[in-house]
């Protein structure tokens, strides 16, 4: 994890040296600059060291990281590494400090504290220049080098747990490995993995198997290996296991052995040579090529050269790649299955005794069903008595048993070469997901904020975004089945996110040993010790004593509820180079004036608390990137907001009533999201000159408004959601000169539009993909000119329609999956003709209080999996609950 932190290192260095402000405050000081050159050379030299220390760590990292002499040397640069990242961010802490005027620049740079503070600043980098050129002497003393028996041989922790990866360790039925059922909760993978290998095709077919680690890929591989009907079919076969710090030529050599070991008789280590002989001898048969553990997907570029794309069928199976068969968790029923045949395959029938149920259950619940925890625990308990205080003294060590246990240990390093095989940009962002609460939901938008406020994620430049490159980062991570997507929103992408118990342990496990983070839940915990760089506050927190070690705190995360409002003030003060904070449901009602002097905070989320005012020294908070303030009381923000010019994300109070912004808006260049603000004139006019914006929610909007405010959206190219409300529910809005931006893909409008005519529609929504439309007042049918929005996945109707009738023609809405109808008070007909809505899954029919009959062509709707009927007359919820053949494919709520 030290490259991973190098890595931040960097990017922090450079972003510091290259910051504007900087070069701003230089011109400005006059001779008292010298400090600020003679830290500005310091840090240059040590970027360069660390650039080489990175590049040396990354080679030697994976194949000596059991040499306790490297291990050790390691911690000596990540805790160098670590005062590294104090004195950088202490650096930007002092800039922002400065910010002013010239005669206050120099007031504060002069006086006798600060000047002493820019010399230590000066002081500590030179040692840190001396311990780097040490670590060099030491690495070379001991002889900590590249070794080529470290690329060449497997450690004895990587081939054990290959072994036992490949071990039938899931099987009930040790001595039936033909038989599918002996592979509990897998028969249906089994299944599907025998269809691909039976197809008839005769192109080569790559079949990949995913899942996260203990989720038995490699069993489910094995079965079929294991079945001779199978193999048959096969002219030649070969199965190897891939391990992190393979060598390829041992693999290519492993291969070519079991294919012809006639052709091993004039061995060679030429790889080019061994990839033709492979492809040669398979050229003309249909083969099954087993690659198991395959961890690097630039291997397979190797292998796929040795892999004729012959006219035979042939088959290449990976353990890990592309996506092609995802192995989920077991089933709840599965999972008590396999526990049952594991901790109690010394009893006669098997079955769990009434005394242990309850402790059973509760250690179960801490497996959620991964396969490998669940054989492995269940084998461990089998070994212990039946007795329930003995079940529940384990349970209450579980935590430890896996981590620490050596008959469990095996279990986590499984999990471990998930977490070992990830890049050095994606394992902070994995680590930081270790900090919510067990059984917690991460929110991709928030995960995602955090990551970039604390710098890990990568500056690509300004084609792309960095938002987009994070939600690169999420997507690697669910494709690696380290995290799991428990929601999705409309467009099928990801909106929540969770990981495994045994995943989180481990992820927390290695923040503590790597003073990464720290996580507060015990009432045992009550100090930062070693000081991580972040604490997560889950329970008790009043218990938890701040100090000294907070000022180098990077993320502060508070999810215990209900701490005392003190015991927050308190915390708050002893902060220094924090830059993400979230008080989320907090019981703060005022804003801790603390905060203002967190000069480096990037991220401040205060959302759900009663806090009802910002400060005016909020404008101090100069990096200030992200501000929370969804769900609060705040309904005016002060007129300073606008100095905090790099402000991206800016959410403001709830829903259809807002907050105000006064002042000049216009200089928020960098602005990516604005939400729930109040329209007023001077608003309106300036939004124009926000062309970074992607998300804009604005209420109380007024007729007087629409001109300017539709001209100021008309700029804004790279909006993609749009919200507006009018003043109130009868407010008149006029959508004549409305003209949707091209990448627009979800519209909220809330209000009265004029004349009761829909806006213009055709060739103005050709990418819209949500469509909420609330108290419209339309006279005209609607769904002729919504039907021009080709893309459209997601259309509710609130009180937005006054006509009798809806009719859905043929070939209308093609994407569409959700459809909400709400209190259309005049609705007494709808009709669907076959071949309208034709991916339709959801419909929600609410409040329709005249719509007493059926939905005529309910049944061309051939993909609808959910109807939701609330508040709905008799004559309806009575004609759909005695359609029997409607129910029995579709699922049906009547409220």
């Amino acid at each position: 994890m030290a490259e991973a932190l190098i890595l931040v290192l960097l990017s922090k260095i450079a972003t510091t040296l290259g910051k504007a402000a900087l070069n701003g405050i230089k011109s400005r000081l006059g001779k008292e600059i010298i400090i600020l050159f003679q830290v500005e050379n310091s840090m240059k030299e040590i970027e360069s060291e660390f650039e080489i220390m990175q590049a040396y760590i990354s080679q030697v990292q994976l194949q000596d990281r059991n040499n306790q002499i490297f291990v050790s040397w390691l911690k000596l640069v990540r805790k160098i590494a670590f005062e590294v990242e104090d004195i950088i961010d202490e650096y930007a802490f002092l800039l922002g400090k400065m910010g002013g005027t010239e005669s206050f620049l120099k007031k504060t740079f002069c006086h006798s504290k600060n000047r002493t503070t820019w010399h230590n600043v000066s002081s500590q980098l030179q040692l840190v220049k001396i311990r780097l050129q040490h670590m060099t002497v030491m690495r070379e003393r001991y002889g900590i080098k590249i070794s080529d028996n470290g690329q060449k041989t497997l450690s004895n922790n990587i081939n054990r747990q290959i072994y036992l990866s490949d071990s039938s360790y899931f099987n009930i039925d040790d001595d039936d490995d033909d038989d599918d059922d002996a592979i509990v909760g897998q028969q249906g993978y089994a299944q599907k993995l025998i269809d691909c290998l039976n197809d008839n095709s005769v192109d080569r077919a790559i079949i990949s198997i995913l899942g996260m680690g203990g989720s038995g890929k490699t069993t489910l591989a094995s079965s079929i290996w294991r079945r001779h009907d199978i193999l048959n079919n096969f002219k030649c076969h070969a199965w190897v296991s891939v391990s992190q710090n393979y060598q390829i030529e041992n693999l290519l050599s492993k291969i070519l052995n079991q294919l012809d070991s006639k052709s091993m008789g004039h061995a060679t280590d030429d790889h080019n040579v061994m990839v033709g002989k492979i492809h040669s001898y398979l050229m003309d048969k249909k083969y099954l090529i087993v690659l198991d553990n395959m961890w690097d997907k630039d291997s397979w570029l190797l292998f796929d050269r040795a892999f004729p794309n012959n006219v035979f069928g042939s088959t290449a199976l990976l353990a890990q790649g592309n996506n092609s068969i995802r192995i989920g968790f077991l089933s709840p029923d599965d999972s008590w299955k396999l526990f049952c045949k594991k901790a109690f395959s010394k009893l006669t029938e098997a079955e769990c005794p009434a005394s242990l149920k309850t402790q059973a259950d509760r250690i179960l619940a801490k497996c959620q069903n991964l396969p490998l925890a669940i054989g492995a625990i269940g084998s461990l308990l089998s070994c212990r008595g039946m007795d329930e205080q003995e079940w529940a003294s384990f349970y209450d060590q579980l935590n430890w048993q896996v981590t620490s246990n050596p008959e469990l240990s095996w279990v986590s390093d499984v999990i471990h070469l998930s977490l070992n095989d990830l890049p050095n940009h994606l394992r902070n962002c994995f680590l930081y997901c270790g900090l919510f609460p067990e059984d917690s939901q991460i929110r991709r938008k928030w995960i995602i904020r955090m990551w970039i406020a604390e710098g890990f994620v990568e500056d690509r430049g300004t084609d792309t975004t960095p938002k987009e490159v994070a939600e690169e980062y999420l997507r690697e991570l669910t494709q690696r089945s380290l995290i799991e997507v428990v929601e999705r929103n409309v467009f099928v992408r990801a909106r929540k996110f969770e990981l495994h118990n045994m995943v989180k342990e481990i992820i927390r496990t290695t923040s503590r040993k790597q003073l990464f983070s720290l996580i507060c839940e015990h009432p045992d915990v009550t100090s930062l010790g070693d000081a991580a760089r972040r604490v997560s506050v889950h329970t008790g927190g009043q218990d938890f004593q701040s100090g000294l070690a907070w000022q180098q705190l990077r993320s502060f995360l508070l999810f215990d509820r209900y701490v005392p409002v003190p015991w927050i003030f308190t915390s708050v003060s002893s902060f220094r180079l924090l830059r993400v904070l979230c008080l989320r449901y907090s019981l703060l009602k005022d804003f801790p004036n603390a905060i203002a002097s967190l000069f480096n905070l990037h991220y401040l989320d205060l959302s759900c608390t009663k806090v009802n005012k910002i400060p005016k020294s909020v404008a101090r908070l100069k990096n200030l990137q992200t501000l929370h303030l969804r769900d609060t009381y705040v309904n005016k923000l002060p007129y300073e907001i606008a100095l905090l010019t790099s402000l991206r994300h800016l959410i403001v109070s709830k829903g259809l009533y807002g907050a105000s912004i006064p002042g000049n808006i216009s200089v928020l260049k960098c602005l990516q999201t604005l939400r729930d603000v109040k329209a007023s004139k001077n608003l309106v006019e300036n939004l124009g000159h926000l062309t970074q914006l992607r998300t804009l929610s604005i209420t109380k909007v007024s007729r007087s408004h629409a001109k300017d405010l539709w001209t100021s959206i008309r700029k804004m190219t790279k909006l993609t959601r749009l919200a507006v409300s009018t003043h109130g529910m009868n407010e008149v809005l006029s959508l004549e000169k409305f003209r949707a931006p091209r990448y627009l893909q979800k519209f909220y409008l809330y209000g009265r539009l004029a004349e009761g005519v829909i806006f213009p529609v055709s060739g103005h929504f050709q990418n819209l993909k949500v469509l909420s439309m609330r108290w419209s007042g339309l006279t005209q049918d609607p769904l002729g000119s919504l039907s021009q929005m080709p893309s459209l996945v997601y259309l509710e109707l609130c009180e937005a329609y006054g006509g009798e009738a809806l009719v859905f023609q043929d070939g209308w809405f093609p994407k569409l999956r959700q459809l909400y109808l709400i209190r259309l008070q005049n609705l007494n007909s709808l009709e669907i003709s076959n071949g309208a809505m034709m991916n339709l899954a959801y419909l929600e029919l609410r409040a329709l209080k005249n719509l007493k009959a059926v939905p005529k062509g309910l049944e061309f709707l051939r993909l609808l999996k959910h109807l939701h009927a609330e508040k709905m007359p008799g004559g309806f919820t009575d004609g759909i609950t005695g359609d029997q053949a409607f129910l029995e494919r579709v699922e049906v709520e009547c409220w």
